[in-house]
C-alpha cells in the first residue's frame, strides 16, 4: 500500500484541512478580541505560535491514533476490518464543510462591515497619518532658522542676537512658496547636541540655516549657511561683513532671503521681493528697542510684558513710520491684558490707534492684519475678524500666530469646529513645538468632543513642555471634567503645584478633585493653603461657598455670595456664578435678581453662535423666570435653546452630556429625557461637577426615580477607588 493511500486512509489529509481551518478562525477571533479587551500585543503571536507548533503534532496524532466508537486507540491496535475510518472521515467532511461556512461567512462580514470601521477609523486619525507621511516625504522647500550663536561672549549681546534671528525669520517667512517653522519652536534648539537630521526630522523640514553674529562696536559680522538635512551637504554660506546699521541690517536679511530662495529654487513673485527688499526703520535704536520688545513677549509673563509695551513704546517714539513696531504696540497690549487678567476693552483704543498707524505705513502688512482681525474679534465684530485674518494668512502664510488667532474666531461657532482644527493644524505645522498652539489643538478636540484625540495631544504638549503650568493645569481638567478620571487629574494638578508652588490656582485645581470625591475634610485643607497664600484670591470664595454647601450651610454660603457679588460686578460669567449659586441654595428670587443684573444677553440666544455651556445657562436663567413667575418668557427661552442643544450643538459635538443639559430638559418637565441623558453621562464616564449640578432644584423632580439613584450608585461605585487611590498617594508623599 503506498504511503499517499495511507494517509487518506488515516484521514491524515482531512485532519489537516480542519486544523488550517480552525487555526485561521482562531486567529481572526485573537485579532478581534486583542484590542478590544486590551490584550498585549503578543498574546495574538502567542496563538499563532501555539499552533503552528500544534500542526506536526496534530498529524502525528492523527497518524498514530483512531477515534473508534470505544474512544481513541492507538492505530496499531486495531483490527482493519473493524476500522471505521472511512465513517471518520464522512464525519470530518461533514466538520469541515461546516467551518468553511463559518469562515466564509466570517470573510463576508470582515469585507463588508469591518471595511466601514476602517474607513471611520482613517477618518479619525488623518491628522496622525498626514504627520507620518510628511515626515517621510518632507516637501523640499521647507526651512528652520537654528537660534544664532552669539560670538561676541558678551551676554548683553544675546537680544541683538536673538533679535536678528527673529527679523530674519520674519523675512524669510514672506517667501510664500517656503514653509517656515515660527521661532518658538527653533528657539528649543539653543545650544542644541542633537544632529542636523534629527531637528529636521522633529521640526519636518528639509533644510536647516544655520549662523553666528558677532557685534563689535560698530561693525558686525554675520556668517550663515544653509545645510541640506538629509545629506548633510552645504548648499550655500556667506560671511557678511558690514558697518552696523539698521540700513545694512536689513539689506543682509534681504540678501540671506533672496540666497535662500536661489539655492531652494522657490518662487519669489514682485511683491515678496518688494516686502523682503522693504528697509523697515533707518534708525538702529529704534531698531533695537523693537528686537527687546519681541523677544520680551514671546515669554507671555504679565512682567516681561509689561517691559515690553514699553520697549515697543520706545520704538515707535524714536521711528513714528516703524510699521512693525505698531504691531508690537498693539499685539503686546492684548497679551499684557489677557496675561495680567486685565480688562481688555480699556486697552481697546491703544490697539486700535497702533493697527491704524502700521496700516497707514504698511497696507501689505500681514501682521497688522492679524492684530486687526484679533481686535475685531475682541470687540465681538466677527465678520470683520474673519476678513481680516483671511487678509493677513494671504499676505504672510508663514505666520503661524495668524492662523492660530483665526482658530480662535472659528472656534465661537460650534458648526464650525472641524475648521477651527484645521487651522490650528495650520499653526502647529509652522510651529510644531508651540505648546499653547498644541493646547489650543487639545482643546478644539475636546470642544467637538473627540477626545482620543485631545488626550494624545496634551500629553504630547506635556512631553515636549514638561514646566508648562497651564498645561499641566488644563490636563487636570481634563481627566476631571471630560474623563471622570479624578485620581489621573490629581496627579497633574500635584505636578502643577510642584513647578509653581505660589500659585493659588493650582491648590484651586486640587480642591475642586476633592469635592468632586465627596472629601470635606482634604478639600478644607487645600482651601486653608489657599488662605495662606493669598486671602482674597477669588477661587477661595467659589471653594468656600460649595463647602458650604456641603455642608447644608444656607447662611454661610448665601455670605459669601453677597461678599463676592461686589467684587465681581464687573464680570457678567462671575456675577452669573454668583446667581447659581443662590439657585442652588433654593433662593429662585435671588438668582433671577443676580441672573439679569449680570447680562441681558439670557434673552437674545443666537442659533449659530452658542457653545452648550452658554446654552445651558440660559435653561439654568429660564428655571429663575419660570420659578419666580414669568412662565411665558422662560418657556420661550427654554424651547428656544433645547432646540439649539438637539441640534447645531449635538451635532458637533457627540458628548454635550458633559455640559449637564439635562437642566434643559428638567426645567421643561422631560424627565425622561433627563434621566436618559444622566445614564449617558455615566456611560461616557462624564462624572465631574455632580456635586454641585445636583444641587440645583429642577433635580428635585427626579430624586426619588429609580433610575436616577442607580445613576448615582454607579457614580460612587467609580469614585470610591479612586478616591483610595488619591488618599494612598497623599499619604506615600508624606513618607
Amino acid at each position: 500500500m503506498s504511503l499517499f493511500v495511507e494517509l487518506k486512509r488515516r484521514n491524515i489529509f482531512r485532519v489537516a484541512i480542519a486544523y488550517i481551518i480552525v487555526a485561521w478562525l482562531t486567529l481572526q477571533v485573537s485579532d478581534t478580541l486583542g484590542p478590544a479587551l486590551n490584550l498585549p500585543e503578543w498574546i495574538h503571536s502567542g496563538v499563532a505560535f501555539v499552533l503552528i507548533l500544534g500542526f506536526p503534532i496534530a498529524m502525528v496524532f492523527a497518524w498514530a491514533y483512531e477515534l473508534t466508537p470505544d474512544g481513541l486507540k492507538k492505530e496499531s491496535e486495531i483490527d482493519r476490518n473493524r476500522s471505521i475510518t472511512s465513517i471518520t472521515g464522512r464525519k470530518l467532511d461533514y466538520s469541515i464543510i461546516s467551518l468553511l461556512a463559518v469562515a466564509l461567512i466570517y470573510f463576508v462580514w470582515e469585507a463588508r462591515f469591518q471595511s466601514e470601521n476602517n474607513v471611520l477609523s482613517d477618518v479619525a486619525a488623518v491628522p496622525e497619518i498626514a504627520t507620518e507621511e510628511s515626515e517621510q516625504a518632507v516637501a523640499r522647500l521647507s526651512i528652520a532658522v537654528l537660534p544664532f550663536e552669539n560670538r561676541s561672549n558678551r551676554e548683553e549681546d544675546q537680544f541683538f542676537t536673538d533679535g536678528i534671528h527673529d527679523d530674519l525669520l520674519t523675512t524669510i517667512a514672506k517667501i510664500g512658496s517656503m514653509k517656515v517653522i515660527s521661532r518658538t519652536s527653533v528657539m528649543q534648539y539653543r545650544n542644541t547636541t542633537k544632529e542636523i537630521s534629527q531637528i529636521a526630522t522633529e521640526l519636518g523640514v528639509a533644510n536647516i540655516l544655520e549662523g553666528g553674529i558677532q557685534r563689535s562696536g560698530k561693525q558686525v559680522r554675520i556668517n550663515i549657511q544653509l545645510i541640506d538635512a538629509a545629506t548633510d551637504t552645504h548648499l550655500w554660506a556667506e560671511v557678511y561683513d558690514r558697518e552696523l546699521t539698521a540700513e545694512n541690517l536689513f539689506a543682509i536679511q534681504s540678501e540671506i532671503s533672496k540666497a535662500i530662495a536661489d539655492a531652494l529654487q522657490a518662487t519669489l513673485s514682485p511683491e515678496e521681493v518688494q516686502r523682503i527688499d522693504t528697509v523697515r526703520t533707518d534708525n538702529l535704536l529704534a531698531l533695537e528697542a523693537y528686537l527687546r520688545g519681541r523677544q520680551l513677549m514671546a515669554t507671555r509673563d504679565a512682567e516681561s510684558l509689561n517691559v515690553a509695551v514699553g520697549h515697543f513704546n520706545e520704538a515707535v517714539a524714536l521711528d513714528p513710520q516703524f510699521a512693525l513696531a505698531w504691531v508690537g504696540v498693539a499685539d503686546s497690549n492684548r497679551l499684557l491684558a489677557f496675561y495680567g487678567g486685565l480688562a481688555e476693552e480699556d486697552y481697546f483704543a491703544i490697539r486700535k490707534n497702533a493697527i491704524e498707524r502700521a496700516l497707514e505705513i504698511d497696507d501689505k502688512l500681514g501682521e497688522a492684519y492679524t492684530s486687526l482681525g484679533s481686535l475685531y474679534a475682541d470687540q465681538g465684530e466677527n465678520e470683520l475678524a474673519e476678513a481680516a485674518y483671511k487678509q493677513a494668512i494671504q499676505l504672510n502664510p508663514n505666520y503661524a500666530t495668524a492662523w492660530q488667532w483665526y482658530s480662535g474666531l472659528q472656534g465661537r461657532d460650534p458648526a464650525r469646529r472641524s475648521n477651527l482644527i484645521e487651522l490650528l493644524g495650520n499653526a502647529l505645522e509652522l510651529d510644531p513645538l508651540s505648546s499653547i498652539i498644541r493646547l489650543n489643538l487639545a482643546n478644539a478636540y475636546v470642544a467637538s468632543g473627540q477626545y482620543s484625540m485631545a488626550e494624545p495631544q496634551y500629553l504630547q504638549m506635556i512631553d515636549l513642555d514638561p514646566g508648562f503650568g497651564l498645561g499641566l493645569r488644563t490636563l487636570a481638567y481634563f481627566y476631571m471634567n471630560e474623563m471622570g478620571r479624578f485620581d489621573q487629574a490629581m496627579v497633574y494638578a500635584l505636578k502643577a503645584q510642584e513647578l509653581e508652588s505660589g500659585q493659588v490656582r493650582n491648590l484651586y485645581v486640587q480642591a475642586n478633585i476633592y469635592l468632586n470625591l465627596g472629601d470635606l475634610e482634604a478639600a478644607e485643607s487645600v482651601r486653608n493653603r489657599m488662605r495662606d497664600l493669598d486671602a482674597d484670591h477669588l477661587g477661595l470664595g467659589y471653594i468656600d461657598i460649595e463647602i458650604n454647601l456641603f455642608n447644608n450651610n444656607s447662611a454661610g454660603a448665601r455670605d459669601v455670595i453677597r461678599s463676592l457679588l461686589t467684587r465681581v460686578a464687573d464680570n457678567p460669567g462671575r456675577t452669573f456664578d454668583m446667581g447659581f449659586y443662590s439657585l442652588a441654595l433654593g433662593d429662585n428670587t435671588l438668582a433671577r435678581e443676580i441672573f439679569e443684573s449680570s447680562s441681558s444677553d439670557w434673552l437674545d440666544i443666537d442659533q449659530s453662535n452658542e457653545s452648550s455651556s452658554s446654552i445651558i445657562d440660559t435653561c439654568i436663567f429660564s428655571w429663575a423666570l419660570i420659578s419666580t413667575g414669568d412662565v411665558e418668557l422662560g418657556r420661550q427661552l427654554l424651547q428656544q435653546s433645547i432646540a439649539v442643544l438637539d441640534g447645531t450643538l449635538r451635532a458637533a459635538n457627540e458628548h454635550v452630556d458633559t455640559h449637564k443639559p439635562e437642566i434643559c430638559y428638567l426645567a421643561s418637565g422631560d424627565t425622561e429625557k433627563a434621566l436618559e441623558t444622566i445614564e449617558k453621562q455615566v456611560d461616557h464616564n462624564h462624572l465631574g461637577d455632580w456635586y454641585v449640578y445636583h444641587m440645583l432644584p429642577m433635580y428635585d423632580s427626579i430624586r426619588d426615580e429609580s433610575r436616577y439613584k442607580a445613576a448615582l450608585q454607579v457614580r460612587e461605585r467609580r469614585v470610591a477607588p479612586q478616591r483610595a487611590a488619591i488618599k494612598q498617594m497623599n499619604a506615600q508623599a508624606e513618607l
